[in-house]
Order: structure tokens, then sequence, then C-alpha cells
């Protein structure tokens, strides 16, 4: 269709069905991709006109009348010289009537006008086909009875495993219409629907005056403007599964050595193995939906000063460049994957060879929209494997509000886990108040969701030795206070146990955008001159905060994705978990698992059998190679020495037992998580599943305070069976009821209402965080 209209010729485009059904749906999709810029030159600054065919004859006194103001219309479309197409839903009915038909007819002859026709089969044989003439004037573009899409792999279609929970419309938009019972108030939403190309539900928008304006690839996830008097509708029709507010995103924002992974570079023959190589992330994809990555820093090149940036798209709406005008995108992609020279290489990323996809979600202020990041993780999904991306990077996100069964964007990460991509997320930086207060229970979406590997953050102070390295006070803190609302209005929190590990990510030099950048130009600070040389192109900056420990876990991934390709993302989560670091004092809510190890992680994987797909195993199958034995579970980086946790996190306990890391586990396939083997009786009571964990597992019920040991050891912090009921942590620990959580200061009820119904993430107080971060030694 849009190769016709582009084309200039007479022949204008008619989509012709069965039924005439299918025309809407793909004039709609054009009208998107128009508003987004996505078009050629030719149809670039053009209008799409609907001529709505049904409210023109019935509002219509006389044919007389409809054909007069048809008349009219196909004058306005003539004067405009093209810059209008006109939509046409039910083009045989115009034919067909009297002077207006004569009118669209002559128009059509002489070039004068770009149209789109829709038709049924029967109607268009009947009065067009049999008329040469007019025949003459169009080109049939035929479609089935309905549109399907093909699945983004061979692999097949996601099975519908995770059912959506309790009331259908998310808390914050039921608190919108409390606040506005007139309904006026027009709000963008995510509309998770059964079907998208459903006719009633379409009539059920159109009726109530919503305005469909984009579809997340070829999901039925649809994102619409609509008054709120429009949701009880919708939420009664029983045609949706979920609609919540398209919600603003914004960033939460020495690394070889502190994190153990310069030791593990120089990899030897053996282990299955003929050669020796070095470990560096080469030919793994990851991908970072972040503000964009300036293309001009030297990090981001090869040895022969080729880009490692192999791809480069915005979904901002209105920007076409990639570039990082804000300055945290490039930061965090060098991070995980920069390679820069200064300083002896002392700036080089935990990947430094790995491929970078720069997926452009953030506009110059650091803001962005959860439209804008559903359609950057579905073109994951659709490209991952022509760029290999094995991991995704989030140092971003919106309050966790869902509950991360009905969240759209846990359940596109839960997707990606299907499809064999590990999804790395930062916890947040409201670890504290306004007052400096300690509080608990602000991880952002969707560090919530139980499948992404949620980060938070810990200050090393500067030094490659791990003995001083402690918890930063703004990380976010578990557990997760994502609901959902049951039929007689009760609230039912996740209270899931995150974040899952933490790394490095306070003053954390890495690469620096351009000078104009947002955050350098308002913070000159960030910089000195042993980092930035003039013209140099290879300048470095601080910044701190979950943003900058996420990349570090993102690219120990990738390391591991190199090591064996045929790890699952669940795989890869138990072992970055299984070999963390516990830190002393400190509790699971803060820390999880501990501290990133990328020395244990390398040193168990790679025992691991080689060129065998672990999706495919079954439950109990050893996972070492023949003759290799399970590593010792200690490490020494830095010169210090400490124990693994030799433990992973379900939602609301820990499991423990070294069956963990050498025989496969059931939860370990692709789209299963460690909470799936976990059963709960009628009162919440916690068992394994013995069709899904092996023996050599045991189930853990307290949340603990670390004594520097494996997991499990210090003094119990939350009592068995707390989590899975409905309290809270705030200040210092003190358990309350259903508490409001007041982190930032913008939440109002127990959600982030603002007055004016826009939704805030992070605030000025995070961002504060970000250039600031802890008082302690930044990294040389």
């Amino acid at each position: 269709m849009i190769k016709v209209l582009a084309g200039g010729g007479l022949r204008q485009p008619v989509i012709v069905d069965d039924k005439g059904e299918n025309q809407d749906i793909i004039v709609e999709q054009l009208a998107i991709r128009m508003a987004k810029g996505s078009v050629s030159n030719e149809l670039a600054g053009k209008k799409l006109l609907k001529l709505e065919t049904s409210v023109l004859f019935s509002t219509g006194k006389s044919s007389l009348e409809v054909s007069n103001r048809v008349q009219s219309l196909i004058d306005d479309a003539i004067a405009s010289k093209g810059r209008i197409i006109l939509f046409v839903d039910e083009l045989t009915n115009f034919i067909d009537l009297g002077p207006a038909g004569k009118k669209l007819t002559a128009a059509l002859s002489q070039n004068q006008i770009l149209l789109i026709g829709g038709s049924s089969k029967a109607a268009y044989a009947e009065k067009i086909e049999n008329k040469p003439e007019i025949a003459a004037f169009f080109e049939v573009i035929s479609v089935g009875q309905k549109a399907s899409a093909e699945s983004p792999a061979a692999k097949p279609a996601v099975p519908n495993r995770i059912e959506y929970r309790g009331d259908n419309v998310s808390p914050d938009l039921r608190e919108m219409m409390a606040q506005d019972p007139s309904g006026r108030t027009r709000v963008d939403v995510i509309l998770q629907a059964r079907d998208a190309d459903d006719a009633s539900l379409r009539a059920i928008m159109s009726q109530g005056n919503a305005r469909i304006t984009d579809r997340i690839g070829e999901s039925e996830t649809l994102v619409a403007n609509l008054p709120l008097s429009a949701l009880n509708e919708l939420s009664q029709s029983g045609l949706i599964n979920y609609v919540s507010p398209d919600r603003p995103t914004a960033s939460l924002g020495h690394v070889e050595n502190t994190t153990g992974t310069s030791v593990m570079r120089s990899q030897p023959a053996g282990y299955g193995r003929a050669t020796g190589y070095t470990l560096d992330g080469s030919r793994v994809g990851i991908a970072v939906l972040d503000s964009g990555i300036f293309s001009g820093q030297r990090s981001f090149t090869d040895g022969s000063m080729n880009s490692r940036v192999v791809y480069s798209q915005s979904f901002v709406p209105g920007v076409t460049s990639t570039e990082d005008d804000y300055g945290h995108g490039t930061h965090v992609a060098s991070i995980a994957a920069g390679s820069a020279a200064r300083n002896s290489g002392g700036y080089t990323g935990v990947a430094p060879k790995a491929n970078l996809i720069n997926l452009k979600v953030l506009d110059a202020t650091g803001k962005g929209k959860t439209s804008a990041l559903l359609n950057a993780l579905d073109w994951v999904l659709a490209y991952r494997t022509a760029y290999n991306i094995r991991v995704v990077n989030l140092s971003l996100g919106t309050p966790a509000i869902d509950t991360w069964t009905n969240d759209p964007i846990c359940r596109k990460v839960q997707i990606l886990n299907y499809y064999g991509v590990l999804v790395v997320a930062a916890a947040g930086n409201n670890g504290r108040n306004s007052s400096n207060e300690k509080v608990y229970g602000q991880v952002h979406s969707p560090g919530n969701d139980p499948s992404a590997l949620t980060v938070g953050a810990t200050n090393s102070f500067g030094t490659d030795s791990r003995s001083d390295d402690s918890m930063v006070s703004y990380s976010s803190h578990g557990p997760t206070r994502s609901y959902w609302t049951d039929s007689r209005g009760e609230k039912h929190y996740d209270n899931v146990i995150k974040p899952d590990i933490v790394a490095p990510g306070n003053k954390i030099a890495a690469a620096k955008a351009k000078s104009t950048s947002y955050l350098i130009s308002h913070n000159p600070s960030l910089t000195n001159s042993t980092l930035d040389i003039p013209y140099d192109n290879n300048d470095m900056m601080y910044l701190s905060g979950t943003s900058m420990s996420t990349p570090m876990v993102a690219g120990a991934a990738a390391l591991l994705f190199q090591m064996n390709p045929n790890l699952t993302p669940t795989m890869v989560k138990m072992l970055l978990e299984y070999t963390a670091q516990p830190l002393n004092g400190v509790n699971m809510l803060e820390q999880g698992a501990g501290q990133l190890n990328v020395e244990g992680a390398v040193r168990l994987a790679r025992n691991y059998k080689l060129g065998t797909d672990f999706d495919t195993f079954y439950q109990g199958t050893g996972l070492l190679q023949y003759g290799l034995a399970f590593p010792t579970p200690s490490s020494t980086v830095g010169g210090t020495t400490f124990t693994w946790s030799q433990g992973i996190l379900t939602n609301a306990a820990f499991l423990k037992g070294q069956a963990l890391a050498d025989k496969f586990q059931y939860v370990y396939h692709d789209y299963w998580w460690f909470e799936d083997g976990i059963y709960y009786d009628y009162y919440d009571n916690q068992s394994l599943y013995g069709s899904r964990y092996t023996t050599g597992v045991t189930l853990n019920l307290n949340v603990m305070t670390s004594n520097g040991g494996a997991m499990g050891g210090g003094s119990v912090f939350l009592a068995s069976g707390v989590l899975v009921g409905d309290g809270v942590l705030v200040g210092d620990g003190v358990l309350v009821g259903d508490g409001v959580l007041v982190g930032d200061g913008v939440l109002v009820g127990d959600g982030v209402l603002v007055g004016d119904g826009v939704l805030v993430g992070d605030s000025i107080f995070a961002l504060s965080t970000l250039t600031n971060g802890d008082e302690s030694t930044c990294m040389k």
C-alpha cells in the first residue's frame, strides 16, 4: 500500500478482503507510521483523513445531501495538492453516488487526489472489477480474513502460562477515575487486549472517543489516548486483559579489578576446548535501552577503529537522532562494553568486545514513556537473532504499581526470557527519602519481575579490594510493592525479595558523551582534567546509581553467554546469584544474594557441558563435563578471599544446595524462573515442588542479615511468613500494615499519582544521586 501511494501513479490502493473488515486495522498502522515519521519522503508531511461512511449516511437527510458533503470533501483533498490522503472505507458506495461519484472518478483520472479504498470482495467484484474504465484507477491489495503474525522465531509461540490477576484497570487509573467523576480527563494508556483486532473492541473504543496511537509490534498491546469515561465499558467488556497508564520512564543512575573480571580474561585450553581464548564478550550482543550512545566515543571501537555499535534506532516520539543528548546511555554502555584506552585501559568495561545495540528510549532530559520502552523491547524480540542479542540492559525504570503478572513491561521481559534473552534491570535509587531515612519497598518496574535480574548498588570506595565494600545509601530495597486488587477490593502485594544481586555503582568513571549533553553541561564537575582531554573523543566522567551497577552485571552475563551460548537466561541468573559475595551486616532486601563475583561465576560456568542445548535437559541431568569436579565455592578478588552465597532467591524465600549448580533444575528452562518451583497451600505455607527441584535443594523461609558467610548465615531480619502477608518495612525496619510508602515525595494514596495525572519516576532527589552519589573516594 505504501509503495502504491508513494509511487505517484494513477492507480490508488484498495484493500479488499472477504467481508471488508480489515482495512481499518491496516490503515491504522500506516497512520501510526506517518505520525512517527517512519515513511518515505514521498509520504512525509501528508495527512491521512478517514471518511466515516456510517456517520455520513446516517446523518444525511437525503442522498443529495450526502453527495454534496462528499463533493466538498473531494474538493478539499484536491485543493491540498496531494497533502491529504483520503481513506474511504466503503469505496463502492461512493462510486455509485451520483455527482459525487463522477467527481471522484474525474479527480482520479486527472491524478488530483490520493486515496485509499476499502471493500469486500463481493462488492468490489460487482461494482468496480466488472467496470474496466473504473477498475483502471485502482490497485487491489488482497488480504486474508484476519491479519496474522508469524512467530518471531522457529520456536513455538509463547505458552499462555502467566495469568492476569485481579482488577483489569490499574490502581492509579482507578484513582484518577475517582478524582474526576465527569470522566472528561484524557489519558495515554497501555491497553493489553485479548484480541487487538476484535471488531467489538474497536467499536467500543470508537464510541468512547478513544484514539489508538500505536501498536506494540504484532502483539495484542495497543497504545491509546482516551477519556477516563471510556474505561468502565472497556473494563466490563470482557475484551481486555489489563489497562494501565503510559507511564513515564526515567534513568536511574577499577571495574575489571573489583568485580574479579580481570583475573578471568585469559582462559586457558581445557574445560572442553582445544585452545585458550580471551573472555571479552566477543560476538555477543548487548541491547542498551537508554538515552542513546555518543557515536564519536572511541570506547566503542574495535582494534581496527570500527564501531562496535552495530545498530541504532530512536523510539522517542518525534526524535530521529540516536545520539546521546542526555549523557546517561553512553556512560552505561561503556561500563558494560567499553574499551577505553585512557589510563592504560583502567576504564575498560566488563565485556569490551561485545557488540552494542543502541535503542534510544529516553529524551534529552532523561525521560521517556512506557510505550517507547515496549516498542524497543519488541524490536529486540524481532531482531535478537540477527544481532545475537542475549542481554538487555535497562538502567531505567518506572514506579512498580501493577503486579508483575499484569505489568506490560514485565510481561514483555518474560517473553524475552522465553526466547533466550536475559533482561538486567536497575533496582532504582529510592533507598532513602527526602529526610534521609532508610525506606523499603521502592524497587522499580521491571525490576519487580521474577524473571528479570534486578541489580542494586554498592560502594567500592575506589579500591580493588572487596574488604571495604558496602551498600550505598540510595539503592532501592525490596520487597516489591506492586499489587493486584481482587473483587472484594482487597489488595494483594507481590512482596518479592529484590534486588537479586548488587554491584559497584558509586562514582564510577566511564565514557562521557559529547560536552553539550545535558548531564555534563549542567554538572561540569562530573569530569576533570585527568578524565577530559580536549579533542580526544575518549573522555570519561563520573556518575552514580543503580544505573551504573546494572551494566556491570549485564557485561558479566555477556561473558557467560560467550563462554557457553547454550546457557538459558535463568541459568545465568543462577550462576551470578550462587557465586555472589554476601556482604556482612546487610540483609537480603538490600543486597539480594550478594555482590557480583565474575571470577566465581566464570570458574563455575566453564566446567559446564558444551555444545548441548540445556533447554532440552530433563530435571536432574548433570551440568558438569565428564571428569571435571565442582569448584571450591570461594573466590579471592583484590586480595580478599570470601565465600560464595551458594544459594538463590525465590519470591519470598531462598534456596540452598550444591545441586542448584551441578544439576539441571526444571525451573532453568526458558520461560521459567526460580519461584515456579515453590508450592503455596491454602494457608500460604511454602514447600518445594518435587517435580521442579531435585533432592539436595533446601527451602529456607527467613529473610536474613548476612554475617559475610554463605547465604543463610547471620541473624533473622524477617521471620518466616512475613513476606507472603501484606506487611511492608519502612523506616529502620519497623513492620506496618498497608502503610503508604513515601520514597520521593510524589506518592498519593497507594500509588504515584500526582495532581495532573502525570506519573513520575525518579525525582530530582534521584538526579542528585546520579550526579553526586554517596560521599566517598572516586575511581581514579
